[in-house]
């Protein structure tokens, strides 16, 4: 099930002449095809099948922001990097969560913000994930 919902839309920066945006974010993974369909079987993400390079490199879109999957060079089971905090904006977090116990994701926990509500947990190689959804202004 997909759901529209207004949010802002990435921005390009003007700098000096030059327009720029972030666009892709790169993370490497011990298991490309394990990472590939958490992303897209939890999160709803999709492939791009012509620049995807199986089984060691997939490209996943959503909305603006695509992610690509690699495969490490040395995975030899050394733990991912805890610098990168990857996260999506649902516009129902319940149907999320149900998406979630239907496909067996689990490790996830519930917070509630002053701003909304905050699902977060890691994905396969530990990388940080939160999906939130936006507290709706009365």
């Amino acid at each position: 099930m997909s759901h529209s919902f207004k949010t802002r839309s990435v921005k390009t920066v003007k700098v000096g002449a030059m327009k720029i945006k972030l666009h892709t974010v790169n993370i490497e993974v011990v298991d490309p095809e394990a990472s590939k369909r958490f992303y897209v079987d939890a999160l709803g993400m999709t492939e791009d099948l012509k620049r995807s390079h199986p089984p060691g490199f997939f490209y996943l879109e959503s909305g603006a922001c695509h992610l690509t999957l690699a495969k490490r060079d040395d995975a030899g089971g050394e733990k991912p990097s805890r610098s990168v905090e990857l996260g999506f904006l649902v516009d129902d977090l319940a149907s999320l969560k149900t998406r979630f116990s239907e496909r067996n994701v689990t490790g996830f926990k519930l917070q509630s913000m002053g701003w909304g509500e905050v699902i977060e947990g890691h994905d396969p190689d530990g990388h940080r994930v939160i999906v939130y959804s936006l507290a709706q202004n009365g």
